[in-house]
């Protein structure tokens, strides 16, 4: 098996200083820690901790958005919700521990950037799953069902 790239080395010893003292309290020597490399080598390799941050966190959304946009604004209920749910779930799944750090770092959540298109594509499944419904109950329930698969 291929040694990985020293660019996928950052980023997993930058994901694993993030899950355990989130976003604002990981610093470069978090990073350079579990690397057992320099800082002028890691500044070799990363610009800054804002560049590992949206390095680790753009993939995600852009596959939740690849997900999305394939499916009409309101599915039909309930093979086309269910199976772009399901895809969206997978997602979620393979990226488990992404996921679970992001959902629990205020950082990522307000990031002007990363926050805003991660709020868009909630939005976007949250108007999926209740389709034309735009009661109370209806806004309440798809919020519920979106809180469950985070």
């Amino acid at each position: 098996m291929p040694k990985p790239s020293r660019r996928n080395e950052v980023l997993a010893a930058a994901l694993e200083a993030f899950m355990v003292k989130g976003y604002e309290g990981a610093s470069v020597a978090d990073i350079v820690s579990r690397l057992g490399m320099s800082k002028a080598a890691f500044a070799y390799h990363v610009d800054s901790k804002e560049e590992l941050l949206i390095e680790l966190v753009e993939p995600l959304l852009d596959d939740i958005d690849a997900v999305l946009d394939r499916y009409p604004r309101n599915p039909g209920w309930p093979e086309e919700g269910r199976e772009m749910l399901g895809n969206y779930l997978d997602i979620l799944i393979e990226r488990r521990d992404l996921v679970i750090w992001i959902d629990g770092d205020k950082a990522v959540l307000n990031h002007p950037l990363l926050g805003k298109r991660l709020a868009a594509s909630n939005r976007r499944v949250r108007e999926a799953i209740r389709g034309d419904n735009r009661s109370a109950a209806a806004r309440l329930g798809s919020s519920a069902a979106l809180g469950t698969l985070w």
